[in-house]
């Protein structure tokens, strides 16, 4: 049966979350890759706003909450257990998915953090951590 303009047709809940555009900050070194994730993010419907280390990152959450912070481990000037810590400290609870090629779970357990992906990933396998981590906050 044909469905008319009147009609309106069920939405699943990851549909109905993508709607309202959720705030995403990627944490990453890697330009190339970050990038890459913001492409991937905001083709899902997510605003993006990255930074480049631990440091510039702490300046943004001050002044721009996000609804998920996409966290590198190794970085310079401040890494990404650093970042953490001070997040924590100043009371933040953003959840965090942790994105590393060194041991992203191992990282995930000690710090504490919503979640974790290793590097390299599917863009799905992304995509679905994200929302997963996301799910548990609503």
């Amino acid at each position: 049966m044909a469905q008319s303009d009147t009609e309106i047709a069920p939405v699943s809940r990851k549909e109905a979350a993508r709607e309202v555009r959720r705030a995403v900050l990627v944490v990453d070194d890697d330009a190339a890759l970050a990038t890459l994730l913001r492409t991937i993010l905001r083709t899902a419907n997510y605003e993006v706003t990255t930074a480049v280390n631990g440091r510039e990152a702490l300046d943004i959450t001050s002044r721009q909450p996000a609804d998920i912070i996409l966290l590198d481990m190794r970085m310079p000037v401040l890494d990404g257990p650093s970042f953490y810590h001070e997040l924590r400290a100043r009371g933040d609870t953003t959840p965090v998915l942790v994105t590393s090629c060194f041991g992203a779970r191992a990282a995930q357990r000690a710090l504490g953090a919503e979640g974790s992906i290793e590097k390299p990933f599917d863009p799905d396998d992304l995509l679905r951590a994200v929302d997963e981590v996301l799910a548990r906050r609503t």
